[in-house]
């Protein structure tokens, strides 16, 4: 059974990163070892030199491998030649995909274009979520609003999210031109000016990272990410 949170249990578990308070993130071990407990998972998605689809936060390799460099400026064998926590590779989008494809759950790929715009990424993600048949299953979210106005021109039928911290003034009415159907943002974002904005349409709120049932917000949410999936778990 799931713990409670103060409004009642329709609040969605997505894990962040995978299961990454115990599994080095974005591993095919961190996420795999989540599905039992989420109704979600969320990854981070970049374009390798070569263009193809990896799985890593950082826009470089120094923090999460034994590997120096940026994402971009390496082939996807210079990438899955590093380790990470000295056993585990960096998975590849399609990886992940075989993988969600034998659950149920419902996956997050935040495209990683805040610091570099990995031209052509949006088709690229989309064309390998279709490939699996997963579109009704994947929501794509970002930072950067040019990434999902192409993101939308790329799919119309594709679920969006836009990312935010606490919400600028224009949050909500963007997420409805692109239409969205959720905005991801922190546990400030309860209470602001576009958060009430947000409460007068059909938007959702997924709130990010929550890592302890204490700092559940006392109000209803649609969902929140989390490193520590056990926690919210009994």
């Amino acid at each position: 059974m799931r713990r409670l949170p103060p409004w009642g249990s329709d609040m969605l578990i997505y894990a962040h990163r995978g299961y990454s308070a115990n599994y080095p993130e974005n591993t095919l071990s961190a996420f795999e070892a989540a599905l039992p407990y989420v109704d979600g998972i969320e990854l981070d998605v970049q374009l390798s030199k070569d263009g193809r689809l990896v799985v890593i936060h950082d826009e470089t390799v120094d923090r999460t491998t034994n590997g120096t460099g940026w994402v971009k400026d390496m082939t996807l064998q210079e990438l899955r030649q590093l380790k990470i926590d000295g056993y585990e590779r960096i998975p590849t989008l399609e990886e992940v995909l075989g993988l969600i494809e034998r659950s149920n759950v419902t996956l997050n790929i935040e495209l990683k274009t805040d610091q570099y715009a990995y031209p052509g990424i949006e088709r690229l993600v989309w064309l390998a979520v279709d490939e699996f048949e997963l579109g009704d299953r994947v929501v794509f979210s970002s930072f950067n609003r040019e990434t999902l106005v192409r993101m939308r021109d790329v799919a119309h039928v594709a679920r969006l999210a836009v990312l935010t911290l606490t919400g600028e003034s224009d949050t909500v009415s963007f997420a409805e031109t692109i239409r969205a159907e959720a905005i991801h943002a922190q546990p400030a974002f309860i209470g602001s000016t576009a958060w009430e904005q947000m409460r007068r349409t059909t938007l959702e709120t997924r709130l990010y990272t929550i890592n302890d049932v204490k700092d559940l917000p006392p109000i209803a949410v649609s969902a929140i990410m989390t490193d520590e999936v056990e926690r919210f778990t009994k």
